[in-house]
């Protein structure tokens, strides 16, 4: 009798764990076809374990969940964290944030104490009135003529006399080199004469190894690794100097001391009467006409760095991508070989030796191609923003406190839904007035396309950065066509910016030079 009660709880006890196993097992069905396209938000941990598996394509991973879930979704990291982050490539939020509510939406103290060790007070990691008067002063300096020839010319120089001969040995002697490397070189020595009016050297034939770039490119992948982990989290390795954070110090003292000499160089120019007045480097004018604010040591350094990496890192991976790309697309080089050997022509027949501005303004078709692959490949993927107070985003979307709101430039250039069916295809003649050719950007909408961000902090360098792509992709293609390494692999690499993570390995052939007229 007692045997057979025993069996009966038994019995029971199996039917019970089956029927809770079950009713989970249907939960969890439930929950996943009601979330299908999100990362499983698991008890604890959140979203997390999805976006530390999915790190090394991040780009691709964030585009992806964008394009299944109409444009913005909520990811949510571990509990008891501050990792509320709201993606989107939805052009009517980021216009909200960016331009409409610009004062609800500054860089926060979230972004800031993440981005402190390398940009400091920097224009990109203030907000308020310091950032105010970042802005003004820099937007003096850089619309000057005085600055502008300046810089013309420095980019000019560096090209004719410093890349070009270069690209030339590597061409006669037949060698396969990393083109991304060359560019990062031309983009710091141009940023350091234009910027610091100081000439660095690393484009000089000996291919010099630099402790500073190796060291600024550490510090920018590790800051850009903190923002995928929760604040105490990466403060915890960063005192532990474990991981990423284990290289920074070092980094951060070869990034430090390199400014140290530059702002110390240049306050020594400054105060030399009888150079001061020829310098026209920004720097140099930042001290000549800054004010008082330019006279602390500490900020004028975080101003350079900021400069720094706005010019060398962005100029250069937005020409590493457009030539990967142009490689890819026989039809758009000729066309932008026919249009430089034209345009050239026209130049060397009025008695011009070398590209000025007003020749590059009439490269409609370059200024199209390059606009267009900085759509696919921004040199920024990502932007972020604190919410300083509880709002509704016009999708609906329910935005706290304190919440992060990150808008991914690089997953818009690949949203059907503002770009069309042809989102992911390289077309420069989407930029290009059907009637004569132009190019034209006025049938995009502004936050449709935000490479060079929007509304108050739109980049103020926008300008000169064409300017210096431009000279830069025209004298290559109008010497040399440049040939893709078969085999090597392109993908992005985790960082500020968007680097190829095993650069970019070419080879040259010289075209015939034959100018049209």
């Amino acid at each position: 009798m007692e045997e057979g009660r025993l069996e009966a709880r038994d019995v029971m006890w199996v039917l019970s764990i089956t029927l809770i196993g079950g009713a989970f097992c249907h939960y969890m069905v439930q929950r996943w076809r009601s979330t299908r396209g999100r990362p499983t938000n698991w008890p604890v941990l959140g979203m997390l374990p999805a976006m530390l598996i999915n790190l090394d394509h991040i780009h691709d991973w964030v585009a992806s969940l964008l394009i299944s879930n109409s444009g913005t979704f909520l990811f949510q990291g571990p509990w008891f964290s501050d990792m509320r982050y709201l993606y989107t490539a939805d052009p009517r939020n980021i216009e909200h944030a960016l331009r409409t509510n610009f004062d609800d939406y500054p860089k926060g103290k979230g972004f800031s104490d993440i981005f402190l060790d390398l940009l400091g007070q920097g224009i990109f990691n203030t907000d308020g009135e310091l950032w105010r008067i970042h802005r003004k002063v820099t937007s003096l300096q850089l619309n000057s003529r005085l600055c502008r020839e300046f810089s013309d010319s420095a980019i000019f120089s560096m090209v004719e006399n410093k890349l070009l001969p270069l690209l030339d040995c590597f061409c006669k002697e037949g060698l396969r080199f990393d083109l991304q490397d060359i560019l990062l070189r031309l983009t710091f020595d141009t940023i350091c004469l234009v910027g610091f009016g100081e000439e660095v050297g690393c484009l000089s034939p000996e291919l010099p190894v630099s402790a500073f770039a190796k060291a600024f490119e550490t510090t920018l992948e590790c800051t850009m690794f903190r923002f995928f982990l929760p604040l105490r989290w990466w403060q915890t390795l960063r005192r532990l100097r474990l991981g990423k954070e284990r290289d920074m110090p070092e980094a951060m003292r070869v990034v430090d001391r390199f400014f140290e000499e530059l702002v110390a160089s240049r306050r020594r120019v400054q105060n030399d009467d009888e150079h001061c007045e020829r310098k026209y480097d920004l720097m140099s004018c930042l001290l000549m006409n800054g004010g008082e604010m330019y006279m602390d040591d500490k900020l004028l350094r975080d101003s350079a760095l900021n400069l720094l990496l706005a010019g060398r890192d962005t100029s250069a991976q937005a020409l590493c991508w457009f030539f990967w790309l142009v490689a890819q697309h026989p039809s758009v080089e000729s066309k932008i070989v026919e249009e430089t050997r034209r345009i050239v022509g026209g130049a060397m027949g009025n008695g011009k030796s070398s590209l000025t501005r007003r020749e590059l303004k009439q490269m409609h078709y370059l200024h199209a191609a390059l606009t267009e692959s900085l759509r696919l490949y921004p040199s920024v993927p990502f932007d972020f923003k604190n919410v300083r107070k509880d709002d509704i985003l016009p999708d609906g979307t329910r935005m706290k406190k304190n919440d992060r709101f990150v808008y991914a430039i690089h997953a818009m250039g690949r949203m059907e839904s503002i770009w069309g069916k042809d989102s992911l295809c390289f077309r420069p003649e989407r930029w290009l007035n059907s009637c004569d050719g132009t190019f034209t950007d006025t049938h995009v909408p502004a936050f449709h396309y935000v490479v060079f961000n929007g509304g108050p902090r739109t980049c103020l360098g926008k300008d000169m950065a064409y300017v210096l792509m431009k000279a830069v992709a025209s004298s290559i293609l109008f010497h040399f066509s440049v040939r893709l390494v078969p085999g090597h692999i392109v993908t992005p690499r985790l960082s500020i910016t968007l680097y190829m993570k095993d650069g970019l390995a070419v080879t040259l052939a010289r075209r015939n030079l034959q100018l049209n007229p």
